[in-house]
């Protein structure tokens, strides 16, 4: 026993039944929030449309939004964060609208890290090892995938070479849904997701920092282009999840997720989240006392306290991205709303 819980006469063991909520923090119904990271419990950042930044240095009790400087006509999708001074952000969009961005001072300037040049690239999502390494994905074309790198803070970024990743299918990639379709982990793991294939689901990694890639294949479907994997995440270096469905059909529950216990190299289905439509982005929770997963969609949001196997709606707001650093510290955001992660 951890003993009681201020004010309310609950063990911590027994909080862990009761239902969570989401508690907003920021409303501005002009934004749409689709990228997000949490840094620590004060520190979190989040992108969305209009070129927009939001900050918070408080835990969430005020934020601060800028909109990055010739930025205003994209859509960020990503954001990866070290502190409260350094982030990066990554826009969508063919050819040069697929941008990243980086600000060391709190957003109050940024750099143009990289723009793409490739007319047929789209890039989805980004993700870094550290403060030097990092890679991004795009959409396949020409029946390769487009992955850029960089090893020296954003200073510069590469093409992985194509004949190191497994070759794609026609039309596959990925879902700018909520800048989770790619992961990094411990000692050079990374992971990203697929779907539109019109077959199947993958998930590509790689174990070397992404020198090399190699692909298992997931129970999720993608039989259409609008069906596949739209969010991976990891707990740890072994075990991970991945979610997805159809975001065109939000009446019909999908099997829309599968989980892995050898870092990837295999998957099998579990659940399904209790979500219309597609799952747009999951999360795992460190340090919760039970392997506990949360899933946002725009039909709304659940949770899993035993690795997946049964789900519980939390509402049916409209999220689109989440993160999570705790236990009980994490966010969600989407239209219009950032929320805090309340039990």
């Amino acid at each position: 026993m951890v003993g009681l819980l201020a004010g309310c006469g609950l063990r911590y063991d027994d909080r862990a039944q009761l239902p969570p909520r989401w508690e907003v923090q920021f409303a501005d119904s002009t934004t749409h929030w689709i990228g997000l990271q949490a840094v620590s419990d004060q520190v979190v950042w989040a992108a969305g449309r209009g070129g927009k930044v939001a900050l918070t240095t408080d835990g969430g009790n005020t934020w601060s939004v800028r909109t990055v400087p010739g930025a205003d006509s994209l859509q960020f999708r990503d954001v990866h964060a070290f502190s409260a001074d350094e982030a990066f952000v990554l826009s969508i969009g063919n050819g040069s609208a697929s941008r990243i961005y980086s600000t060391g001072d709190g957003g109050t300037s940024w750099h143009l890290s990289f723009q793409n040049q490739d007319p047929d690239a789209f890039f989805d999502c980004v993700s870094f090892w550290d403060r030097e390494r990092g890679f991004a994905f795009s959409d396949s074309h020409d029946g390769e995938f487009v992955l850029i790198r960089t090893s020296d803070a954003g200073g510069s970024w590469q093409r992985i070479d194509p004949a190191r990743v497994p070759d794609a299918r026609p039309g596959e990639g990925a879902f700018a849904a909520s800048g989770t379709c790619v992961a990094t982990g411990p000692n050079g793991l990374g992971w990203f997701a697929t779907g539109a294939s019109g077959v199947d689901t993958r998930v590509i990694r790689t174990t070397d920092y992404g020198e090399t890639w190699e692909e298992a294949i997931t129970p999720i479907a993608s039989m259409a282009g609008t069906e596949g994997i739209s969010s991976v995440a990891f707990r740890d270096a072994a075990h991970g999840a991945v979610f997805g469905g159809d975001f065109t059909q939000t009446d019909s529950v999908y099997a829309n997720f599968a989980v892995t216990a050898d870092g990837g190299a295999t998957w099998a289905a579990s659940g399904p989240v209790p979500l219309g439509g597609a799952v747009f982005g999951g999360a795992a929770v460190p340090g919760a006392p039970t392997p506990t997963w949360v899933a946002v969609a725009p039909t709304g949001s659940a949770w899993s306290v035993d690795e997946g196997v049964t789900w519980s709606r939390i509402d049916s707001e409209s999220y689109w991205t989440l993160s999570f650093i705790g236990a009980d510290v994490g966010w969600a955001a989407g239209p219009g709303r950032i929320s805090r992660f309340v039990r």
